[in-house]
């Protein structure tokens, strides 16, 4: 099974406890472009999909390990089709890694604060 499978079968929206966030978020797999460095030192760029993004940041998941602390650039294409480039808006925002989680398939899931972001 490829990354990007494993990726999707994996039910990141499995937590059932009380919702403590005061904002709302979204629950969609936009299609995303993720640059930083993992935590070997190695920089990458690597194509994702969000788990969910509010006003204060998103979760989503990486082939790799990232150290908490991190900076990110994360360009995320506001589009339901995957498939289809070229309609939507993208978003570029810079944020910070706050939260780790190691996921199956030695991926992670990535919590990140929102430091900036702009629409382009």
């Amino acid at each position: 099974m490829d990354f990007n499978r494993r990726l999707a079968a994996y039910d990141s929206v499995s937590y059932k406890g009380i919702e403590r966030r005061s904002k709302p978020r979204i629950y969609h797999p936009f299609p995303t472009m993720v640059e930083g460095m993992y935590a070997n030192g190695q920089t990458f760029k690597s194509q994702t999909v969000l788990d969910n993004f509010g006003v204060g940041g998103v979760y989503l998941r990486l082939a790799r390990h990232v150290e908490l602390g991190t900076e990110l650039e994360i360009v995320i294409r506001l589009s339901t089709n995957p498939n289809n480039r070229t309609n939507g808006a993208s978003v570029v925002m810079h944020g910070v890694v706050l939260r780790v989680e190691s996921l199956p398939y030695g991926t992670c899931g990535v919590a990140v604060s929102s430091m900036r972001y702009h629409f382009l």
